[in-house]
């Protein structure tokens, strides 16, 4: 019974050992990062079109992308979160142009700094007022919400292009096809 047990075990876990194509981001010959079947990705492709999802498949020079998002979905008794397909889309590696970065850009500093400038100024303007000890506490604290709120829409510096690996020289998407074993 152990050896049925065993083997129905190694021909269930044999998928788990297989490989699949994948793409490989470099900087200068060295790997950044890799994309494989699962992986959350997002490209801007040449065209100007932005696709964000997981990658389902790389086939032939190119990246299958299970597009979807987490979101509101209905149901009868209200609205729960869950994840929302949408579709599939295959986009080939030479296609794409930027594959975004979560790093702090210029635009980004001067935006905080505008914030951080605009809520200081706030509360100093609010401490001019001949308030009592409770009240300019709550007066300081209403005007830093609403002031970081109305900055959150006001945002003097903006990115030429999207913050990331821009493909070209400097970057490049490197295709990796692995054969099935014989």
């Amino acid at each position: 019974m152990k050896y049925i047990l065993l083997l129905l075990l190694c021909i269930n876990t044999l998928p788990l050992l297989a490989q699949n194509d994948f793409v490989l981001l470099k900087k200068n010959g060295y790997t950044i990062d890799r994309f494989f079947n699962g992986k959350p990705i997002t490209v801007y492709t040449k065209d100007k079109n932005t696709y964000s999802g997981f990658v389902f498949f790389c086939r032939d020079d190119s990246i299958i992308i299970h597009l979807g998002y987490m979101g509101l979905k209905p149901t009868a008794f209200g609205s729960t979160i869950d994840s929302i397909f949408m579709g599939f889309v295959t986009i080939a590696v030479k296609d794409i142009a930027i594959i975004p970065a979560k790093r702090m850009t210029s635009a980004d500093v001067g935006n905080l700094l505008f914030k951080a400038g605009v809520i200081i100024g706030g509360i100093a303007i609010v401490n001019q007022f001949n308030l009592t000890v409770p009240s300019i506490y709550l007066a300081q604290f209403g005007s830093a919400v609403a002031l970081n709120f109305i900055t959150n829409y006001l945002q003097p510096f903006k990115n030429k292009q999207p913050p990331g690996y821009k493909i070209g020289k400097k970057f490049t998407l490197e295709y990796i096809h692995l054969p099935p074993a014989k």
